[in-house]
């Protein structure tokens, strides 16, 4: 800097030009302000840069001839121009190329000689920039909240730097900021008039000093939100609380650690009511009443031996029995107690209605009841325990077989197979109607057998497993076996000649196999659970749900009708399969790579906290196997296609 120039800063421009001209000693018509740096505020946490500007002192001298030769000055921004006396030069001004000058209508670069004085003479400097205020009020898409944001942009003035005569002249240019426009608290409210918010304002926590910054926002206008409301809910206080979600990963089996799981007295309460609590309005900013999402109400059902208070908030039991959920009823049934263990003392159990078992029910022994549920409170372990009803076992389950919900379990699993063979066929229709024109050279045998090989290797595997299945129909001890013959059509039989006779005959066998469908599923399907605290090398099958309140499950095999759940437990070994619904557990395999599956035969979707290695997950025909361990991990089908996701991270499909 020059004794003549000082550099000022401060929060705003006319700040720092104080700060120059306190450093200088002038006053501000004495001097030329050149901003350099623009004030900014930070928005939304972000530091702002001060204002800067240099101030230079004006000549005010007036043009005066020099030694005879002609002079150029620029006083207040203008060029003035003395000629030269007689015999004298003529004064010369120099320029760059951010000033452009014209000449007797000739753009001139460099340097221009005043040969006819200012006449003629135009100078243009750079394009001033005009201050500009943008703003805009943002609502929320709830309407709650009204948001005021703005952007402030200061202009720019270009003029000539004064300067005292001379016979050479530089000509400088210099800017000078121009102050954007500010919004006044006036103005704002006439913003928020025009947008129509009258609801919630924030005008009066709103102040100049907010306004002034460069760019920012405020919260105009904030609404009320409704507040949601609870939806009526049913405890079902007769169901068991579950096993100790403390137990630790190792595997530590206590076979005679009890849970609980008691029958009920007559007059007691099965289940309570929570009636709905419906939410409260809110208002949005325009001022107009926001409804809360509507509550649902449920009510409680109550089948025999059970019944509803007079308010409708309890269900009491009108026996005393065993109280069970069965497709949304309560029902209470009277049951056959054996106050101790099913041995061989006591031999096989076989009862009409529902059975409790105070001890365990130990090897070899058989218990079964034809219509009722079963409820064990300590282990089963080397036997077989099988009903029409549901299965509760409050203690493990070790090298034994549980079959919950009787022929429909058989139903079902012939029900899937043959909607296999169905879907199977039909591909190969449609493989087959698609080239048959164009192997005219092949019977229609090998054409089959040739699409069968290459796309349709499963179907021999699913008409083979239907057979097997039938032939296992003729054990006598097997359940229903006369009705679930009788809907099957005779022709599914004889598939000798299936593959050596036409389209027409396979859409024929397409069309039985349907039919046999439509007939088994008209049977109805009993929806039947089993509970059980633990399972180790034990087949289990339900035409229902099935529920692991303890540890888990390792190396069984688990058949369910519409779901498997393990909250707090682990599958490890084995296969779960469910028909429709969800599969969930805290882990799935293990660390050594145990092969471990976990399918859904149609839809639903498959969680986990922890899937290890080798563990298969698959719905319908599609499968995903995984090679290392993943957390949080959910698998499901979206738009047809196996999606598999580890928390946010899809990792497949």
């Amino acid at each position: 800097m020059t004794n003549r120039q000082a550099m000022g800063q401060g929060k705003t421009i006319e700040d720092a030009i104080e700060d120059a001209l306190a450093k200088l000693g002038a006053k501000r018509n004495e001097v030329d302000v050149e901003i350099t740096q623009a004030p900014s505020k930070g928005l939304f946490s972000f530091r702002g840069k001060p204002a800067q500007v240099v101030v230079t002192l004006r000549e005010q001298s007036t043009p005066q001839p020099v030694a005879g030769v002609g002079t150029a000055a620029v006083v207040n921004g203008r060029l003035e121009y003395v000629p030269p006396q007689p015999g004298g030069s003529q004064p010369i001004i120099q320029f760059r190329s951010d000033i452009k000058v014209y000449y007797r209508g000739d753009e001139v670069l460099g340097e221009l000689v005043l040969t006819e004085g200012l006449d003629h003479l135009e100078i243009i400097l750079p394009e001033d920039v005009e201050p500009e205020l943008h703003y805009d009020v943002i609502v929320s898409p709830d309407k709650t909240k009204a948001q005021l944001v703005w952007k402030r942009t200061p202009g720019v003035v270009h003029k000539l730097m004064d300067q005292a005569p001379r016979n050479r002249l530089v000509l400088q240019v210099i800017k000078e900021a121009v102050e954007a426009p500010v919004l006044s608290l006036q103005q704002v409210q006439e913003i928020a008039e025009v947008s129509g918010l009258n609801y919630g304002l924030r005008l009066d926590e709103l102040t100049p000093e907010i306004l002034d910054a460069s760019q920012g926002a405020f919260d105009l206008a904030v609404g009320t939100p409704p507040k949601p409301g609870r939806d009526a809910s049913i405890k079902y206080v007769f169901q068991d609380e579950g096993a100790d979600p403390e137990l630790d990963d190792a595997i530590r089996v206590d076979h005679f650690a009890v849970h609980g799981t008691e029958g009920v007295t007559q007059g007691a309460v099965l289940a309570v009511k929570e009636p709905a609590q419906p939410g409260v309005p809110g208002r949005d900013v325009y001022g107009q009443e926001i409804k809360p999402a509507p509550v649902r109400d449920v009510e409680i059902k109550v089948g025999e031996g059970a019944q509803l208070s007079e308010d409708g908030l309890q269900a009491i039991a009108s026996v005393p029995g065993i109280a069970f959920l069965q497709g949304g009823i309560i029902r209470v049934k009277e049951v056959f107690e054996l106050p101790g263990d099913a041995d061989v003392s006591t031999g096989n159990i076989t009862m009409e209605g529902d059975i409790i078992i105070r001890g365990n029910v130990l090897e070899q022994v058989r218990v079964q009841s034809n219509s009722g549920a079963i409820v064990i409170h300590g282990l089963v372990s080397g036997a077989t325990v099988r009903t029409r009803g549901s299965i509760t076992v409050i203690r493990n389950v070790v090298r034994s077989q549980l079959y919950a919900g009787g022929a429909s379990v058989s139903r079902m699993r012939l029900v899937n197979m043959l909607q296999k063979t169905a879907d199977q066929l039909e591909g190969l229709i449609v493989a087959s109607e698609s080239i048959v024109s164009q192997a005219e050279h092949l019977s229609f045998e090998n054409l089959i057998r040739h699409l069968i090989e290459l796309k349709f290797s499963d179907l021999p595997k699913q008409i083979k497993a239907v057979t097997h299945f039938v032939e296992e129909m003729e054990d006598p001890a097997f359940e229903e076996a006369d009705a679930l013959s009788a809907a099957l059509d005779d022709t599914l039989l004889s598939t000798d000649a299936l593959f050596a006779t036409s389209i027409e005959g396979l859409r024929e066998y397409r069309q039985a196999v349907l039919s046999s469908v439509d007939r088994i599923e008209n049977m109805g399907i009993l929806e039947s659970d089993i509970k059980a605290g633990y399972l180790q090398n034990s087949r289990v099958e339900a035409s229902g749900a099935v529920t692991i309140t303890g540890q888990g499950c390792f190396y069984s095999t688990v058949l369910a009708g519409t779901g498997f759940n393990a909250p707090v437990g682990l599958f490890r070994g084995g296969s779960v399969t469910v028909e429709s619904g969800a599969i969930a557990a805290k882990e799935f395999g293990g660390p050594t790579g145990i092969a471990t599956k976990a399918s859904l035969l149609k839809s639903g979707r498959i969680t986990a906290s922890l899937v290890h290695p080798n563990v298969v997950f698959s719905i319908g025909d599609q499968l995903y196997k995984f090679d290392e361990s993943t957390p949080q991990v959910k698998g499901y089908l979206h738009e047809g296609i196996l999606t598999i996701y580890s928390g946010s991270l899809k990792i497949h499909g």
